[in-house]
């Protein structure tokens, strides 16, 4: 299932590329290109964790100029309520690790990361999961510094490097990567 089945879990904001600074327009030249640049950085999201965020009823992206991060919960968007936004701050368009981070807590949300006993996790294996997670953000290698003191923060910033610059990631942070590489983006981990 290509990334632009997600097209509904993704907003754009109307004013989002009239009010950032001028460098924005050189990454998107119109909304369309800026939810095109969104969905080509999810391209590598497996098939079995897209029609799960799909079928669940919470899980959405914003892109806007102002707000930046992960909000569970309820949101407020164009007279609605959205369960479970990653906003997107365009200006940050630039920095892709940094720009994708809260849709990293978005994706280790729908695939059942902190979600507890409420959803059935998505991977086969989900324990060996978290705790290859758990052992992985103990040998300190986030690279921001939320990501070095929440191991929430970790996962998010690691899928969203991984998403952007998986070889990088490799080089950084060789023990996530290979975990990433056999769980949350290997479409045979699912149940």
């Amino acid at each position: 299932m290509p990334p632009l089945s997600l097209y509904p879990r993704i907003h754009i904001l109307p004013d989002a590329l009239a009010r950032p600074p001028g460098h924005v327009s050189e990454h998107f030249a119109n909304p369309a290109s800026a939810l095109s640049g969104v969905l080509s950085r999810l391209r590598d999201l497996p098939e079995p964790l897209v029609k799960r965020w799909l079928a669940a009823s919470r899980g959405y992206i914003i892109l806007n100029d102002q707000q930046h991060g992960f909000i569970a919960g309820d949101n407020t968007f164009r007279q609605r309520t959205l369960v479970d936004v990653a906003w997107l701050k365009l200006a940050f368009a630039a920095d892709d690790v940094r720009f994708l981070t809260p849709a990293g807590y978005l994706i280790a949300g729908i695939a059942g990361w902190g979600q507890g006993t409420e959803a059935e996790p998505a991977l086969k294996g989900w324990g060996q999961f978290e705790s290859g997670v758990r052992s992985c953000f103990r040998a300190g290698y986030g690279i921001g510094d939320e990501a070095q003191r929440d191991i929430g923060a970790y996962l998010a910033e690691g899928i969203a490097h991984f998403l952007t610059d998986r070889r990088s990631l490799n080089s950084h942070d060789p023990r996530l990567e290979k975990l990433l590489a056999v769980t949350l983006f290997n479409p045979k981990a699912y149940q």
